[in-house]
């Protein structure tokens, strides 16, 4: 009598601990990395649409501080985020973004208001380690924003990002690292699934 061949797939293996983080790797790299392309890209081109603007995505932007004038609040290559504001509801001691007139965009704090002759509101602005206040008070259609936080040393960190070899890279290496994941595993399946499917021509052994 002939032995029936053993026909039953062996038994599934679970994932191998280097598959595993290289998954978890991969997809994280995707979630950190890949929407901060993105939103540096989007940054990036409305920058230059519109050069001297503050560039903001869902109403943030950043701004790289380039001086000392507000120290302690905060120093340059800081990085504010600045939040789209309706310039009315501004108060004294915010600390706001405003464009100077000369392309430039600056970042003083609140210390009073006037008033121009049809009853629209001026700020009066001064940097905290600045001795005087700004010459020129900011009327509310040169507001760019208020700053909502500050981070410090990110303005060093922005520069890298927008560096346009590093934004290529940020988005290559997660999708090239997650995709090579997914064709490995695919290919180590396969491996495995014509292991487990036995040979019909291989002659059955005698009784």
């Amino acid at each position: 009598m002939n032995p029936e061949p053993n026909t039953q797939p062996k038994e599934k293996q679970k994932p191998g601990l280097k598959r595993v983080i290289g998954i978890a790797v991969g997809i994280a790299l995707c979630l950190v990395l890949l929407p901060l392309a993105v939103v540096g890209s989007a940054l990036a081109v409305k920058s230059y649409m519109n050069p001297g603007k503050v560039a903001t995505v869902l109403g943030i932007g950043p701004l790289i501080v380039d001086t000392d004038s507000m120290v302690p609040e905060f120093k340059g290559n800081d990085l504010l985020l600045v939040r789209e504001t309706n310039a009315s509801a501004l108060n004294k001691d915010d600390i706001i973004a405003y464009y100077d007139g000369k392309g430039t965009v600056v970042t003083h704090r609140i210390i009073g208001y006037d008033m121009t002759e049809g009853g629209a509101r001026l700020y009066i602005t001064k940097g905290d380690a600045n001795n005087t206040q700004d010459r020129s008070p900011v009327p509310a259609s040169r507001v760019a924003g208020l700053v909502v936080r500050v981070i410090p040393g990110g303005g060093k960190v922005m520069r890298f990002i927008g560096n346009p070899v590093v934004t290529v890279i940020a988005i290559a290496l997660p999708l090239a690292l997650f995709y090579g994941v997914i064709a490995l595993r695919k290919k180590i399946t396969q491996k495995k699934g014509k292991e487990a499917v036995p040979d019909i021509n291989e002659p059955r052994p005698q009784a």
